[in-house]
This record gives structure tokens, C-alpha cells and sequence, in this order.
């Protein structure tokens, strides 16, 4: 007999990426970044609706946050940030994207538009394809993870983990100060 466990699409919760340029080193475990300064590659992708993100050196300074349905750390952390957005703390001239990613259809929340659906979620989501590629241009490190580009796409900041509220702010302000 099949379950219904085999009977799930499993690519529901991927899409394609394109990424163009060199990939940034994966952000060391205690945290120093060597690639302060680098050019991050360009990175397209969509989500779930099928609407179209590019993070590429357009002007405008971003923060990516990446984003893991299962991680308890990112279900903490996802309703802080919708929070801070809905607050109106993100500036006005800083984006933010998100990035699902090291999605498996056998962990919680999957799929994980089904639970940033439930989240109230509006920040512009690329998801990630099975192979991570969003995840390994931008040198990710546990979940979840931050960067913060420049408008030329220069790495200005990465960490990992939950900041919360008082690290949300940090970074607009790093991004701001990079404009």
C-alpha cells in the first residue's frame, strides 16, 4: 500500500534559483566574516504565487534573512521580525527579502508558505532550490541567517541565529549607513 507520506509532492516546497557571480565563503562558526567587502552574487528566484525576486546591485541596500520551516529559532524569530515590519521600523529606503530554505517535507511547518501564510508574512520571499543554491551563494550558516548588502551588492554584514528586535535594528542602521 502507499501512504500518503509517498504520495506528497515534494517539490512544492522548492523553485528554481539562478545565481550569477562568485559565491561568498560560508560565514565562519564564530562568527568573524571574511568576506566583509565581497561583490555578492546575484541571486533570482520566486515564490509559491510565482511573483519574481532578483537580490542584485540595484541602489538599494537589503537585509536577506533566511529562513528554515523547521528551525525552532526561525519560528521564533519570523513573528518578531513581521512585527518589526509591521511596526514600520524597516526604513524606507532598505529591502528586505527572505530566503526558505533546507526545506523537507518530513520536518514541522512544511510547506514552509503554508506556515509564513500563517505568519502574516510580507516580506518578498525567493525559495530556495533543492540543491541550496540561494543558501550557498551567500555563504549561509545555521538558521537563521542574516546579510546585509550595500545598493552595489557589497557583504556589509552576516549572522546567524535570533537578534530579535535590538538586532533588527542594528542592521537597518548598518544598511542605512551604507546608502
Amino acid at each position: 500500500s502507499i501512504s500518503t507520506e509517498d504520495t506528497v509532492d515534494a517539490s512544492i516546497g522548492f523553485r528554481s534559483v539562478s545565481v550569477v557571480g562568485n559565491p561568498l565563503p560560508v560565514l565562519d562558526a564564530n562568527g568573524s566574516d571574511v568576506a566583509l567587502g565581497f561583490i555578492a552574487p546575484t541571486v533570482s528566484g520566486s515564490d509559491w504565487k510565482g511573483n519574481n525576486y532578483s537580490i542584485a546591485p540595484d541602489g538599494r541596500p537589503k537585509i536577506i534573512v533566511f529562513l528554515a520551516h523547521w528551525c525552532p529559532h526561525c519560528q521564533n524569530e519570523v513573528p518578531v521580525i513581521q512585527s518589526w515590519i509591521n511596526g514600520g521600523n524597516l526604513p524606507s529606503g532598505v529591502d528586505m527579502y527572505s530566503i526558505t530554505v533546507s526545506t523537507d517535507r518530513l520536518r514541522p511547518n512544511w510547506p514552509p508558505q503554508d506556515w509564513l501564510e500563517r505568519e502574516g508574512w510580507t516580506s518578498p520571499v525567493i525559495m530556495d532550490d533543492a540543491a541550496a543554491s540561494a543558501a550557498s551563494a551567500f555563504g549561509m550558516r545555521g538558521t537563521p541567517f542574516y546579510l546585509v548588502l550595500d545598493g552595489s551588492n557589497h557583504n556589509i554584514q552576516r549572522v546567524s541565529g535570533e537578534i530579535g528586535v535590538a538586532g533588527l535594528n542594528a542592521l537597518a542602521n548598518i544598511a542605512l549607513s551604507s546608502s
